[in-house]
């Protein structure tokens, strides 16, 4: 009955054209990328189209489609939750693998609904643009979607600083199509990765790769977790136009072809924010402003290599609310926030170059972020008052020669990079440590060259039931003798998958990883001396990872993950006697400091996932996670670190309606995180409070509390209206739905205020190093929610 229904719909499609769209399918060897004669069915029916490296679906009626697409000695694909257009013809690409030659014959080919390779058989997610866009509470931002997976725990509702399987977010690495991205937040925290708001855009993604451990060899510096975001292709047709009009910003982006012979085609995108309005309207104490574009244009020849050239960039400002609503918490977020621009891009090209047996891929790009931050005591702006005048900036160029080839059965890739990087920060700085004030004054300029290679194979067994895959990296600095000697930074690894049932596997990963100190750290200089230059090495990562995995009907997975990490060499606080792996979880600067490296710590845990996609028009989500997160403190003893968040439960679901509605929600629960409790001694006193216009924390007592208890739901609505030649969506996104619970167990911290808003001293009369404030306390019991929405409009 599907199958006559929608051959009447495709014949009715045909007749009227109207509310149709076309799609284009390029199939390819996932190894090799070389083009494949392949077969195309529409949603498990018999329709089917056919093609010789690219398949041509027309006259689809517009919807969500899942297509199935097979090529003779290759296991089944799948392209999920494609959203057809009316007038459109877009564009996708599916890569097969290649089945072992032996007794290929006698292996049931079946659809591939997961992703996974023989390197990460296990602690890879793949997660689609459409399932990004739809998921509740992310507001279309991929850092917040992950949440909906095992492992990934975050601090803030507002924010996307990703702490994954307890590690700290410096630990996180990003690239797209092949091409490191540093930088993926607005106002990223420098020595880290957070931020509040996501820089790529999702309408340009076709996928995510997001691996939280068994990191293949290709990839360095990753300890937490690898993203791999692969942008779609553009349309083939015309120059198609979608415009997004929301609460939070203003989006306009294009795509399509740039030649007559639509062997050149590009993705044009540029962002604006609303929030400056929308925060001033409410009163809020700050008033954040960004901006944001992103490119690639592509070339595709005849041989099937591919020449591409990509860009994004961000430009971020801030000022104060001078009317912002009179509040203690508003008060003080005024006197302690810096004014803090920052601005940063990557360009980059890519030239893949198919041979006989395999790929070559050359890319080369370049990355810059600038980052300043300026603070004055009561933001009265005169030199006495100045506490914080910084300014640094990172910029690389890199070069990464890839290859892929086979011998036989057995598949490999090697590969080598080199990366020419300059640091400079000039900075004037005061801040209160554990030891007391202190005046940094920097005039660094650090010039650093890091290598590395790598090699990894891998084989099927057993009739395809067993893959295996080994590999190892080295990677080197010339920042000193501790970092330059690449056999120190040797990083082994090997995984396994075994088939013992048909929809039952046993996975299996164990490796070595390193990852260099930030820059803000290896390039703090006092005096004219890197101060931690006979200090700081690379940081290792010992991880093994064990698992089962069910794949059933109805393209349900379910798998249970155990997992354990060793840490080594962590960059630890000489002033505060604290690893940097406590720190990053908010706004300000990394790792700035003198620093060793006697840092270690230990994570571990057990993970559950089950996963359905969208089957019969619902969609779901199910995660939990119990774990444990400790970083040494000054005498070496493991204690919880700031992201031990013992229990992580998350429930995503939705569900497609008539007359294209969708629903969506998630229920996230996590336990509190380790708070470390202010020093209120120190903190009252008059010379250290005009410096920090804040509590101080006592690290002594470094994460002897815990957080609140954090539950929260997010409800999402899409109602879609489809006509001839454009389709129009409107959406509502509710993040934090009925106002949780603070996170936060520890109170705010202001000052008691004359008539003139100045702080009162208790004791005026007592010398000037005695003096202290009055304190005035207050607790906020919840967090408020965040409404989102707005208008997509697709030409």
């Amino acid at each position: 009955m599907n199958q006559l229904s929608l051959l009447f719909a495709l014949l009715f499609a045909s007749l009227f054209s109207a509310q149709t769209g076309s799609i284009n399918i390029n199939v390819y060897d996932d190894f090799s990328k070389k083009p494949l004669s392949a077969t195309v069915t529409v949603n498990a029916t018999d329709i089917q189209f056919r093609g010789d490296g690219n398949v041509s679906l027309s006259n689809l009626p517009v919807g969500v489609y899942q297509f199935q697409v097979s090529s003779e000695g290759y296991s089944e694909g799948l392209l999920k939750d494609i959203d057809v257009l009316p007038n459109q013809n877009l564009s996708f690409s599916v890569g097969l693998t290649k089945l072992s030659t032996a007794n290929i014959d006698e292996v049931v080919i079946s659809k591939k609904a997961y992703k996974s390779t023989a390197e990460s058989p296990l602690s890879l997610r793949n997660i689609t643009s459409e399932e990004v866009q739809k998921n509740a509470g992310s507001n279309r931002d991929i850092s917040k979607a992950i949440l909906s997976f095992p492992g990934v725990g975050t601090t803030a509702t507002f924010r996307n600083d990703l702490f994954i399987r307890g590690g700290s977010s410096a630990e996180n690495k990003f690239y797209v199509d092949g091409i490191e991205v540093p930088v993926i937040n607005h106002f990223q925290t420098q020595g880290a990765s957070g931020g509040p708001k996501g820089i790529l855009t999702i309408d340009f993604i076709k996928d995510v790769d997001f691996y939280s451990g068994a990191f293949p060899a290709n990839r360095n510096g990753a300890l937490s977790s690898l993203f791999e975001f692969n942008l779609k292709q553009a349309r083939k047709d015309k120059i198609g136009y979608k415009g997004v009009v929301g609460f939070d910003d203003i989006q306009l982006m294009a795509d399509g072809p740039l030649s007559r012979d639509q062997s050149w085609s590009g993705l044009f995108s540029a962002r604006k924010s609303n929030l400056q309005f929308l925060f001033k309207a409410m009163g809020l104490p700050f008033l954040p402003s960004y901006s944001d574009a992103t490119f690639k244009i592509s070339k595709k020849f005849r041989s099937g290599d591919e020449l591409y050239f990509l860009g994004l960039g961000a430009l971020d400002e801030f000022k104060f609310n001078e009317k912002a609503n009179e509040s203690l918490y508003n008060q003080t977020l005024i006197e302690r926030l810096p004014v803090s621009p920052q601005w940063n891009y990557t360009i980059g090209t890519g030239y893949r170059h198919l041979v006989e047996n395999g790929n070559w891929l050359f890319t080369w790009s370049r990355n810059m972020l600038d980052n300043k931050s300026t603070k004055y005591f009561k933001n009265i702006e005169i030199p006495e008052n100045l506490l914080l005048d910084y300014h640094s900036q990172e910029s690389e160029n890199k070069i990464r020669v890839d290859r892929n080839f086979r011998i036989a059965d057995y598949k490999l890739s090697s590969g080598a990079h080199l990366n020419f990087s300059n640091f400079t920060n000039r900075s004037f700085v005061k801040t209160v440590t554990q030891n007391g004030p202190v005046t940094d004054q920097s005039d660094s300029d650090l010039d650093l060259f890091q290598y590395g290679l790598y090699l990894q194979g891998a084989k099927k067994l057993f009739d395809n039931k067993m893959e295996v895959s080994a590999g190892f990296r080295l990677d080197a600095s010339n920042y000193s003798e501790l970092t330059n000697n690449p056999l120190e930074q040797f990083s082994p690894r090997a995984s396994l998958r075994y088939l013992f049932a048909e929809q039952f596997s046993f996975n299996a990963n164990a490796g070595i990883y390193y990852m260099l100190p930030t820059y803000t750290a290896l390039g703090f200089q006092q005096n004219g001396n890197l101060v931690n230059k006979n200090t700081l090495k690379y940081i290792k990562n010992t991880q093994v990872v064990t698992g089962f995995e069910f794949n059933g009907k109805n393209n349900l997975r379910i798998t249970l993950e155990g997992y354990y990490k060793k840490y080594r060499n962590y960059p630890f606080s000489l002033r505060n006697q604290i690893s940097l792996a406590n720190i990053g979880g908010d706004f300000g600067v990394v790792g700035t400091e003198p620093l060793d490296s006697r840092g270690t710590g230990e994570t571990y845990a057990v993970e559950v996932l089950a996963q359905k996609r969208t089957v019969n028009d619902f969609y779901g989500i199910a995660s939990y996670t119990f774990g444990y997160s400790k970083f040494s403190d000054a005498k070496g003893d493991l204690l919880p670190s700031s992201w031990d968040s013992r229990h992580i439960l998350s429930l995503t679901g939705g569900k497609y309606f008539k007359r294209n509605w969708n629903i969506g929600a998630r229920f996230r629960m996590q336990s509190g995180f380790p708070q470390t409790p202010y020093d209120i001694n120190r903190s009252e006193l008059v010379y250290n409070w005009n410096i920090t216009n804040g509590p101080v924390s006592d690290y002594s007592q470094l994460n002897t509390l815990r957080g609140n208890l954090v539950h929260q739901l997010d409800i999402r609505v899409e109602k879609k209206w489809i006509f001839n030649k454009w389709q129009l969506t409107f959406y509502v996104d509710v993040v934090n739905v009925y106002g949780s619970d603070n996170p936060s167990a520890l109170p705010v911290i202001g000052l008691e205020r004359d008539a003139s808003g100045n702080g009162i001293i208790h004791n005026p009369n007592a010398p000037k190093d005695e003096q202290v404030y009055n304190l005035h306390y207050e607790q906020i019991k919840r967090s408020s929610p965040l409404p989102y929405f707005g208008f997509i409009f697709e030409f």
